[in-house]
């Protein structure tokens, strides 16, 4: 066998939609309007590189892109015979990414057609290699050109349109009947950027006798020894003549052989040829979640031989480790939903997951790797990938199976109603879910399949009747390839993968309290009543078993505004400001601030409003992730959103430009592996301890009323215990008789590493401390990082440094005489800013 990667030397030409392939020859005579470029490749890119269009992230620009998706453009690149060997019984061209509607040549002969990114073209183009120059050509547009107003008419063209939410220039219905990432034409967290490209990688691929096309493995039993269960999958390329052969497994373990066996004798029959071995590993190491134990990797190498041909699967991780999702019933109605790995209940904790960029060709690994060690470090255990997007390259799924980040995968459907009544809309999603789910399934980190993102939430006829949709089973509007086809695939390829049919969903409607998972929304940020879009403590009545979706804005640091802005004014009012500010702010965040803080938020300097916004911006996701940690019959909480397509007031906590926002210190907090929450529930104050380690938490803590002022502490020591992995109830006491204007109920924890918590009972305004000196009472450089110790003789609200650090802590509360160790990294000898909000 060989491969040939053939991501160089491209270049690229544009046309006018109406030179179709047919015409081939007359674009590829062109000599002059050729760019060059590297794959994967948007069309944009070398039209920013050759200055002949601005970045669409910046200021407004992507306005001035748009005429993009009305040309079409062809990519081609030259590969010589010499570089393949011809002895191949085939030689297979591969594709990984065309967005969207592509025809493919080869030396100017029609090949086929493919219409989806979420799956490659793949073709053997053996017989149409020639000595010497080949060429082969590939004219791809937006796919929306082929989409008319009689085929939208055909799902009542309902379709979600951020225009109806007040956000100007965003969103196409023409989106549901073409397989693209659905978020470029425009959401309400970033502009319209119609992709256009060869969006992967492209390579050559030879194989003689035999190709090896699957290979799976997946932990059917743990315990002191773990069971696995191999499955391989050798095709015959011989159309009428079986084979001998034999195939070889070997398993790794940091460079040492656990497992290695040959299978001799094993017949190969034309076509496929389907193995399954059971594999038995003693003392076995096993994967967890971040948090609840390691994330040990093993290495698997698969080989398959015939008649003196060798094909090797590309080697690849696996982490050990058990899966279920557990729906039993809780009572009445009620049933759980809860992960359970390796026979251990786990609680879910983190965010979605968005492409990370409008141009998402151009997202690097080093990206990858920085937003997944960020999510670890603030105790993600799962990112959920939201329907609108992609199914992520290989590296997204690596990093989270080295990470310990399970991953909640929709399939790329998001509110809107679809074809699939339609015939070749079904076999085309049923060549995506098969190719998708055989690429994913052996990776430890997939924890579940859902099969949309709000279809059947938003589009039924009781929670929104005025889309006028009613299901039939001829005419499903997206839910036959949810309820079924997407089960039938599953169910053969990967059915130890938990699947769930959307999100939300569960009960006698989506979105219900009892059953599954719901996204919180209407009583939250997108209420029609502004005291219930900023009021924390809505969140305290949370019901659900899981919350996969819900949020709060807040602005990006000074730095990133600036990148983003490229120049224009920096007015909180301006057209260019409002196209980088979320769609449903509606003036929140100022409304909030002035709730929390101060009058008069629209007349802040753009620093003290960062400020502001940033702390209640973490102050809402810090409370409601706690709120939900909190409920003994919530089993997961995932805030929208993690990581951001481009900078703007928005849902992250990590920005465009990997620059994390003040709420990422807030969610870092309540996401720890070991946390202690406080809440006044009937006039009583709870304490819940949470302990994701797989270590016994015992710790003493001093607990009572405090005043801000630290003038007066009525505490009492008491001892905390908490079993490995679980959440309990610990302590359960009257509110006393006490000025809770001047202080509170606080919890000083004997361990330095885990955070010191104080009841929150009113909003920050209403509370009477002054502004504490924070003491700076070591200053200690290692290398290029810094570790401060500082110190509070009364209460400090949101101490932090200026400027943008990564810090092990930021924008933290100190209690009355508490002390507190937090590193600076990269400060170097940098004159540091040490203040606080309040």
């Amino acid at each position: 066998m060989f491969r040939l990667e053939i991501n160089k030397d491209w270049k690229l030409h544009e046309s006018l939609l109406r030179v179709e392939k047919e015409q081939w020859a007359y674009v590829h005579g062109l000599k002059d309007g050729w760019y060059t470029c590297s794959l994967p490749a948007d069309v944009r890119m070398p039209l920013i590189k050759e200055g002949v269009i601005k970045d669409p992230v910046l200021a407004d620009y992507c306005r001035e892109s748009e005429w993009i998706e009305k040309r079409a453009w062809w990519f081609e690149r030259t590969f010589d015979s010499s570089e393949v060997d011809r002895d191949e019984d085939i030689i297979e061209l591969i594709l990984e990414g065309l967005d969207s509607r592509s025809d493919i040549f080869i030396n100017g002969q029609y090949i086929g057609s493919h219409y989806s990114v979420h799956y490659p073209f793949v073709y053997d183009i053996k017989e149409m290699i020639k000595e010497g120059e080949n060429v082969i050509t590939v004219r791809v547009t937006s796919g929306l050109e082929t989409v008319s107003d009689q085929d939208l008419s055909e799902l009542n063209h309902a379709v979600c349109l951020e225009t109806d939410n007040g956000g100007k220039y965003r969103g196409d219905a023409r989106r549901a009947f073409v397989r693209r990432p659905q978020y470029t034409v425009g959401w309400d967290w970033g502009p319209k950027v119609i992709t256009c490209g060869i969006t992967g990688g492209a390579r050559l691929e030879g194989h003689k006798k035999i190709a090896l096309r699957e290979v799976c493995l997946h932990t059917e039993e743990v315990g002191e020894q773990a069971k696995l269960k191999l499955m391989l999958n050798v095709e015959n390329l011989g159309f009428i003549s079986s084979r001998d052969g034999a195939y070889k497994v070997r398993i790794s373990y940091e460079n040492k052989p656990v497992f290695e066996q040959t299978y001799d004798d094993r017949l190969f029959t034309s076509g496929y040829n389907y193995f399954e071995e059971e594999i038995t590993l003693s003392d076995p190491e096993l994967w967890w979640p971040n948090g609840y134990g390691k994330q040990p990797l093993y290495e698997v190498q698969v080989e398959a031989a015939c008649e003196g041909s060798v094909e090797k699967y590309p080697a690849f991780s696996y982490g050990i480790r058990k899966l279920e999702l557990d729906t039993s019933v809780l009572e009445g109605k009620d049933r759980k939903f809860q992960f359970v790995i390796n026979n251990k209940p786990i609680y879910c904790k983190g965010g979605n997951w968005i492409p990370n960029d409008f141009i998402y060709a151009r997202v690097t690994d080093e990206k990858y790797r920085v937003l997944i060690d960020e999510a670890a470090e603030a105790n993600f255990n799962m990112l959920r990938i939201w329907g609108g997007g992609l199914y992520e390259r290989d590296i997204f799924y690596r990093l989270c199976d080295e990470k310990g980040i399970l991953v909640w995968h929709d399939f790329m459907f998001a509110c809107s109603t679809y074809p699939d009544h339609r015939q070749w809309f079904r076999e085309e999603m049923r060549r995506e879910f098969d190719y998708q789910t055989k690429r994913l399934r052996s990776h430890c980190c997939l924890g579940l399949f859902c099969g949309t993102n709000e279809v059947h939430w938003l589009f039924n006829s009781t929670d929104n009747p005025k889309w006028g949709i009613e299901f039939t089973y001829e005419h499903q509007y997206g839910m036959y390839v949810a309820n079924i086809l997407s089960k039938e695939i599953i169910h053969a390829n990967c059915p130890f993968i938990p699947y769930w049919n959307s999100s939300p969903y569960g009960g006698e409607l989506p979105n219900d309290d009892t059953v599954g998972d719901i996204h919180h929304w209407q009583q939250a940020y997108m209420s029609k009543k502004m005291e219930e879009r900023i009021e924390a403590k809505d969140y305290d009545k949370i019901k659900a078993k899981f919350v996969s979706e819900y949020g709060y804005v807040g602005p990006c640091c000074m730095e990133t505004i600036l990148e983003y802005m490229d120049g224009q004014p920096l007015c909180r009012t301006s057209e260019v400001w409002q196209m980088h500010n979320n769609v449903f702010e509606k003036d929140t965040v100022n409304t909030a601030i002035e709730k929390n803080y101060v009058d008069h938020a629209d007349k802040l300097s753009l620093e003290d409003y960062i400020t502001y916004a940033g702390m209640v911006h973490g102050m809402m996701y810090g409370y409601s992730l706690e709120a939900m940690r909190f409920k003994e019959q919530c089993y997961g909480g995932l805030f929208w959103m993690y990581n951001d397509a481009w900078g703007e007031v928005g849902w992250t906590i990590i920005d465009y430009y990997l620059r994390r926002k003040i709420a990422y210190y807030g969610v870092k907090r309540a996401l720890a592996h070991r946390k202690f929450t406080m809440r006044l529930i009937d006039g009583s104050i709870i304490l819940h301890g949470a302990n994701d380690t797989p270590a016994p938490l015992s710790v003493k803590a001093d607990f009572g009323y405090v005043s801000f002022d630290g003038t007066i502490r009525e505490t009492k020591e008491i001892q905390l215990e908490v079993s490995p992995g679980e959440r309990t109830y610990l302590l359960k006491e009257k509110l006393p008789d006490r000025d809770y204007k001047k202080g509170t109920i606080m919890l000083y924890i004997h361990d330095e590493n885990i955070d010191n918590i104080w009841l929150r009972l009113d909003d920050m305004r209403n509370l009477a401390f002054e502004k504490s000196p924070v003491i700076c009472t070591a200053d200690h450089q290692e290398g290029s990082d810094r570790t401060l110790t500082v110190h509070s003789e009364a209460f400090a609200h949101g101490v932090h440094i200026k400027g943008n650090y990564r810090c092990s802590d930021n924008y933290f509360d100190l209690l009355p005489g508490e002390t507190k160790t937090f590193t600076i990294k990269n400060a170097g000898q940098a004159s540091l800013e040490l203040t606080s909000v309040k």
